[in-house]
Formats: C-alpha cells, sequence, structure tokens
C-alpha cells in the first residue's frame, strides 16, 4: 500500500473527526453551564453520551479539552462583541452596544464566563494565537475599530492597544464583580461602563488634539 493512499484513506476520516471533536466541545459547554466551571469529565461524558475513552481518543486530557472549549467560546465571544460594535451612531452609542451585548452574554452564562476566566491563564500558556483567549479577543476587536477611527482622524494609532488592553481589562474586573453582586441591573451598569471608557477614549484623543462628541454619530469606516 503506498504512502499517498495511507494518507487518503487517513484524510477522509477529517471532517468525521472534526464534527466528533466539536459535538464533546458542545457537550463539555452544555455541562459547564449546568454544573459550572469546575465540571467533571463524567458530567461531559454523560452531557455527550460517549464513554470516557471516546473523549480522549479526541483530547490528550482534560486540560487539552478544556483549552479548545475555551478558545472556542473566545470565538463566539469576538464575533458577538464585532456585532455591537458594527452599529452605526455615536461613540457612546457604540460603545453602549458593545458593553450592552457583552453584558447580556454573561448575564446568560454566568458558569461559562467563570470557567472562561478559570482558564484564561493555561490559554495564554500555550502560546496559542492572540484571540484564543476571552479578552485578547474582545481586545482585537475594539483595537481594530478604535484604530480604524484614529486614522479616519489623522491621529496616531499607536496608542490604541495600549488603551483597548486597558479598556477590557477594566470591563472584565466589573464584569466578575458584577456576577457576584448581581443586585444592580444590567442597564445601571452598562451605562456606567459606557461613561468610564469613553471616558479613557475622550482622554487620549484629545492628547492628540481632537475633540469628538461623544453624542453626534461618527462617519462609517472605510
Amino acid at each position: 500500500m503506498t504512502e499517498q493512499l495511507r494518507d487518503g484513506r487517513s484524510t477522509r476520516w477529517d471532517p468525521h473527526r472534526r464534527e466528533r471533536r466539536l459535538s464533546i466541545i458542545n457537550a463539555a459547554i452544555a455541562a459547564i453551564e449546568e454544573h459550572g466551571p469546575d465540571v467533571l469529565t463524567g458530567q461531559i461524558t454523560e452531557q455527550a453520551g460517549v464513554p470516557r475513552t471516546h473523549v480522549y481518543r479526541h483530547f490528550e486530557g482534560k486540560q487539552a479539552l478544556d483549552l479548545a472549549v475555551a478558545r472556542h467560546v473566545a470565538q463566539q465571544i469576538g464575533q458577538q462583541i464585532r456585532e455591537g460594535l458594527s452599529i452605526q451612531g455615536s461613540p457612546r452609542e457604540i460603545i453602549g452596544a458593545a458593553i450592552s451585548q457583552h453584558l447580556g452574554w454573561i448575564e446568560a452564562h454566568p458558569n461559562l464566563y467563570r470557567f472562561l476566566a478559570h482558564n484564561a491563564y493555561a490559554v495564554n500558556a500555550t502560546g496559542a494565537p492572540l484571540v484564543d483567549d476571552a479578552k485578547a479577543a474582545i481586545a482585537v476587536e475594539l483595537s481594530t475599530l478604535l484604530a480604524g477611527y484614529m486614522r479616519l482622524f489623522d491621529l496616531d494609532t499607536s496608542p490604541a492597544d495600549r488603551v483597548v488592553v486597558g479598556v477590557v481589562g477594566m470591563v472584565d474586573a466589573t464584569a466578575t464583580w458584577w456576577l457576584e453582586h448581581h443586585d444592580v441591573p444590567r442597564e445601571e451598569l452598562t451605562a456606567a461602563l459606557t461613561e468610564q471608557v469613553w471616558l479613557i477614549i475622550d482622554h487620549t484623543v484629545r492628547a492628540l488634539g481632537v475633540v469628538i462628541d461623544p453624542d453626534v454619530s461618527l462617519p462609517a469606516l472605510p
């Protein structure tokens, strides 16, 4: 049997393997939602309806599965933030829409958010691409948007990443606090965070010589 034939037979099953991996990841997500961030492998296999050995056929161990779940959810969060930032409107409206989207997701998936917080260090420690980490996925979307508007106003874009790291850290820390102090309504927290984020951005662009009205619609990016 030639090497080419063996490779062909092996790759023929690749779509099936990807499908099985995704089904296990989705089962893990459902188990985390139900049992919390410290979900056990047995609870995941019960959710997936497969034996433990089947899981380890697709993942080297629990940590590898946890990382795959974290990356999968981080990509979903990045897409969700991108949609929130895609609206046309004033700076305050755009910031508020993105924060509201993010807090809405956290409110709907508190255990998943706790799981991501627990696994953020492990994801970074693998040296994986930046967007594999949930906070970094958000930062990428915000940096892209902020840099785009800074170019539109002929501003130096180098501060964008630095500003966004601070903004994401503040929003993430506040969201983590909010999970344990849920007496604050989401709308109230959204308004407060929107104002705080705008103050940081406003300070940055003023230092570069530009004043932007937070309640006037921004032009569309090219």
